[in-house]
């Protein structure tokens, strides 16, 4: 049985996604005052068509490589339109799908609360990906109304038509959902690596009473714990896209647990990573926060740790009861 992905995959995205990606997203480029992110660019290396058909432009490949270069986007805190674009190529028609592969289609991601939406990173987006009670759908700009700028590049609207909210929109079907939240798991797992890099970095840099502070025990032991946790969560997410690609019968409790596991770590170690920094994790010139930020964000979009845990529980019960 295979529980990760093989050295010919890992090397792939190594060499056509992570070392593109390290001068594409550089953390600096966060600090910036406007931070966009090179559209253009991303959409050129093919990660927007990753899984896609080669006969619309993308790259042909499975589950496995779709969640490793996630990861890799994760560790980098790519936007939220760089993640929900990737994530909506499996709820969108074969018509958006082509647009949506060439990054000509951007999807800023979207919460419904009663007849409220909330869009984040909306800017320059023609689709939003709804999230909603577990379930998501891809809906137009041009159907959203009343439309209240909260700030540069978030606002709150209302569906044009009040006939389509929400019993009347296209809800995404298990199996896409099932990727979408693979993509999550592996966006919220890079996250995890990213803060533990980060928090060890610090740890061997800074120096208190002539030592550096990655020598004593109570940073030590932070550090050892946030490895443990991305570990876990890079882990599981593996075994899940695997479990995924072979069509395993517990693939879709593999993905919700990797998921739960990896909004955990994500929360923990962001924390954490703010801890080892001491009193510079909490200003805004640091990076700490923008793990903190990145994060929160992704799970809120994702539908938080309950929903998530609840889904676990029902998938356990679900294959409970197959036998």
């Amino acid at each position: 049985m295979t529980f990760h992905p093989d050295a010919d995959q890992r090397a792939l995205i190594e060499d056509a996604f992570s070392r593109p990606l390290d001068e594409l997203l550089p953390l600096a480029r966060l600090h910036a005052a406007e931070a966009a992110e090179p559209w253009e660019a991303i959409a050129g290396l093919g990660i927007f068509g990753v899984a896609a058909d080669p006969d619309i432009g993308g790259v042909g490949l499975g589950p496995v490589e779709e969640a490793l270069v996630a990861m890799e986007l994760g560790r980098r805190l790519a936007g939220a339109q760089i993640l929900t674009t990737l994530m909506a190529y499996h709820c969108a028609d074969e018509a958006l799908r082509a647009r949506l592969v060439t990054g000509e289609a951007r999807v800023a991601p979207a919460t419904l609360t009663g007849g409220s939406l909330c869009v984040i990173d909306g800017d320059g987006a023609d689709h939003v990906l709804l999230r909603r009670d577990g379930r998501a759908s891809l809906v137009p700009i041009g159907a959203l109304a009343d439309r209240k700028t909260v700030d540069d590049h978030h606002w709150t609207a209302t569906l044009a038509d009040a006939g389509q909210a929400p019993a009347g929109l296209v809800w995404a079907d298990d199996v896409a959902l099932t990727r979408v939240r693979l993509i999550e798991a592996a966006a919220l797992s890079g996250m995890a690596a990213c803060a533990t890099t980060m928090a060890v970095d610090y740890a061997k840099l800074r120096e208190q009473f002539g030592h550096a502070i990655g020598g004593f025990q109570a940073v030590k032991h932070q550090c050892a714990n946030m490895a443990m946790a991305a570990m876990a969560a890079r882990d599981q997410t593996s075994f899940a896209s695997v479990a995924l690609e072979q069509g395993r019968a517990d693939a879709a409790f593999q993905v919700e647990s990797a998921l739960l596991l990896a909004i955990d770590a994500a929360l923990a170690n962001s924390r954490r990573n703010v801890q080892v920094h001491g009193g510079i994790g909490f200003s805004e010139e640091a990076d700490p926060h923008l793990v903190v930020k990145r994060a929160h964000l992704l799970i809120e979009a994702a539908g938080g740790a309950d929903a998530a845990a609840d889904r676990v529980a029902g998938a356990e019960a679900a294959m409970i009861r197959q036998g």
